[in-house]
Parts: structure tokens; C-alpha cells; sequence
């Protein structure tokens, strides 16, 4: 009889001789995914192997992320009363379909973010989700922000089955392959996914919003942008990586006959705190440093030489006016300064200083770098928010 020394002596020349005979015929193990499984096959060891093997591991992916997040991807329909004119005397509606993601069950509810402009002005909201059934159900808005395009929405007493999982913004690369799913021209299409790559972080991206107080205004999101195929009706779903994280929420395109390629999708570093927010207090409460603002572009020369201000100062914005008891007045700002910077960042203009201001939270500190009489210096404050809960 063998001893056990003597089979382990024979296994081991056994497996020896295999891995010889593969690196002299140049042939290798490879892993392919075939119904979801992993198959060990053996196979020659060429360049063109390889990128069959890689691009087989790739669509497996594609497909394994967009499985992961598909269910909580749904459709988000706002309803609009009356046309008004002769139809609105009939109580006519019109009804208008973009998209959502289901980012958490809490208590019995589930919520879901979308995009503010998807459900602006809307009387009635249902959310239709993207299973067999096609279940159709009335959503409350629980809150919405106009300056990040974002809005919460929540459905009482229910519970769905797959919730999103968000992932990081800041950690993607450029070429990284990314997915948009939604359902882009109605319901009809719902769920479908389109693929691109990232093309560039941090864009600014100036558009017209009606503020909260009913002013028009122009205003600069900052946003993801990509090369997928986003198109009216994808607005509100989800931007995901190859794991089957969201990692943007789907907001806009460029939408002009010379431009090819261009969507843009709002950071989860920016979405995060104001879902938070809107989940919390129903509203998006932000700093006011208590000042009116001129552009230095607008800024008269006469007055520009009545302040001293040096000819090579060409950006920041002038205080026209401080209102008492506020930050700017607990800071010490005067009318006739000019703001240059808050921290590090240079203010180009009233829109530039409203967009870097409204990124600090409650408890933050805020630095402004200020010029009086061609002098600079700094000035440091908290930021103190009311209570939004109140």
C-alpha cells in the first residue's frame, strides 16, 4: 500500500506538471462568467484572449450593476391643475413623467429623491415603480431645494423591496465607465439604462432659477459630467458605477443641434446633505451674511476711486449696504468694502459669492477676505442657522 508521504509526493509532481505543460504550450486559466457563474477554462495565452476575457468580465458587470439598482429606479408623474383658458374651465390637467431613486425605507415609509424641477408646482404626485406588477402609488413631497435641483419625496406606509445605495462622486476618474438608468419619454421606456464615461468633475453650469422669494436669478450648479444619453424623462434617476452605487443623480443635458455628449448629473457630495436636509426639516436653511451686493464690473469709476480701490482689482463684489444686527455686521463689514475671497476662493461676482456661501453648514467657519481703502484683510465667524426645525 501507498503511504499517505507517497500520494502527496505523486499530487504535488501531478499539479507541477500541469503548470509546466501551460506556460510551455502558453496556455492559461482563465474565470468566465457564464449565467452568473464562474467556469475555470483552459485556454492559449494570446493579447486576443485576454481582451475577450476582459471585455466578458466588463458586460458581466454592466449587467450585475444595473440588476443590483433597477427596482429602485421608478418613475416619478406630477399632475398639474388646470390649463387654465377654456380647458381650465373643465379642471383640466396636465401630467408630466421624469424619474426617482428609492434611497431609504424608515418607519414603515419609503423615500425617494428626484429632481426639484421634476416635481415644481405639481398638485399630485405618484411614484410607479419597476416591477411586474407595475405598482402605482400617491407620493407626498416632503421638501425641495431649487438651487441643487433636488427634492424628497415619501411614500406612507409602504415599504419597497431594493433601496439604492449611494456611492462617492470624488472618487471617480476620467474614462470611468458609468450608467444611467430611467425612464427617458414616459413610463413607457421605463428602466432603461444607458452607458457612458466620466468626462469632467466640478462643472459649473450656469442656468435662470425662480429663487424662493419669486425673483429670477441666474445661478451656477456644479455638476458631474458625462457622456451618457440622458433625454427628457431621465431626469431624477440615478448615475451609477460598475458596483451599483449611485453616484450622481441625473439632471440635465446640453440640448443644442452642434453639441453631442453632453449630460450632466448632480455629486452625491452635494446631494447627500440636502436630501438630509429636505428628509429633516423639509427645507434647505443657508447662511445669509446680511448685505447687498454690487458686481465690481457694475461698480461706477468714481466710486471706485472714492474707495481707493487698486486699478488691478478687477473681481469681488461691493457692499452697497449692511443690514443691522446681522453676520456681515457682527464681522465688522462696512458699506463701501469689497469682498474678494471667502476662504480660499476667489469671488468673481454676486452669483460666484452665493454659490461658495451656500455650501457652509450650521457651525462652520466662514473667513472673508475684505478690502477697505486699498487695504486687505481677513475677518472670521461661525455660522449660526435658525432653527429649522421650528
Amino acid at each position: 500500500m501507498k503511504t499517505l508521504g507517497t500520494i502527496m509526493i505523486s499530487i504535488l509532481t501531478t499539479v507541477g506538471t500541469l503548470f509546466v505543460l501551460l506556460f510551455w504550450l502558453e496556455l492559461e486559466i482563465v474565470s468566465v462568467a457564464v449565467d452568473g457563474e464562474s467556469i475555470p477554462v483552459v485556454t492559449q495565452l494570446t493579447e486576443e484572449t485576454a481582451q475577450i476575457v476582459s471585455v466578458v468580465n466588463h458586460e458581466e458587470a454592466q449587467m450585475n450593476a444595473i440588476d443590483k439598482v433597477a427596482e429602485a429606479i421608478v418613475g416619478v408623474v406630477s399632475t398639474i391643475d388646470g390649463y387654465g383658458g377654456f380647458l381650465g374651465n373643465f379642471g383640466g390637467q396636465r401630467a408630466g413623467t421624469g424619474s426617482g431613486i428609492v434611497y431609504a425605507v424608515r418607519d414603515g415609509h419609503t423615500y425617494i429623491a428626484t429632481n426639484e424641477h421634476v416635481i415644481n408646482r405639481a398638485a399630485h404626485i405618484e411614484v410607479v415603480f419597476n416591477d411586474a406588477a407595475g405598482t402605482r402609488l400617491p407620493a407626498t413631497l416632503v421638501g425641495q431645494d431649487v438651487y441643487t435641483d433636488i427634492a424628497v419625496l415619501r411614500i406612507e406606509n409602504f415599504e419597497a423591496d431594493v433601496v439604492a445605495t449611494f456611492g462617492r462622486t470624488e472618487d471617480l476618474r476620467l474614462g470611468q465607465t458609468v450608467i444611467a438608468i430611467g425612464n427617458p419619454l414616459g413610463l413607457e421606456f421605463a428602466g432603461s439604462a444607458t452607458m457612458g464615461v466620466v468626462s469632467g468633475h466640478d462643472r459649473s453650469v450656469p442656468i435662470p432659477i425662480l429663487s424662493t422669494n419669486g425673483q429670477m436669478q441666474n445661478w451656477n450648479m456644479t455638476v458631474l459630467q458625462t457622456d451618457t444619453a440622458i433625454n427628457p424623462g431621465n431626469s431624477g434617476g440615478a448615475l451609477i458605477n460598475l458596483a451599483g452605487e449611485v453616484v450622481g443623480i441625473n439632471s440635465m443635458k446640453v440640448a443644442q443641434s452642434a453639441v453631442e455628449g453632453m449630460s450632466f448629473s448632480i455629486p452625491t457630495y452635494i446631494a447627500l446633505p440636502i436630501i438630509e436636509d429636505l428628509e429633516r426639516y423639509g427645507q434647505v436653511t443657508r447662511p445669509l451674511l446680511g448685505v447687498s451686493l454690487v458686481n465690481l464690473s457694475m461698480l461706477p469709476g468714481s466710486i471706485r476711486d472714492e474707495i481707493n480701490l487698486p486699478a488691478d482689482v478687477t473681481t469681488g463684489v461691493f457692499v452697497n449696504d449692511v443690514v443691522p444686527e446681522s453676520l456681515a455686521s457682527s464681522m465688522g463689514i462696512e458699506a463701501g468694502d469689497v469682498l474678494t475671497h471667502i476662504g480660499d476662493v476667489e469671488i468673481s461676482d454676486n452669483s460666484t459669492f452665493r454659490q461658495i456661501l451656500f455650501t457652509y453648514r450650521d457651525g462652520d467657519e466662514i473667513t472673508l477676505t475684505i478690502l477697505r481703502n486699498g487695504i486687505a484683510f481677513d475677518e472670521t465667524a461661525r455660522i449660526v442657522l435658525p432653527d429649522s426645525g421650528s
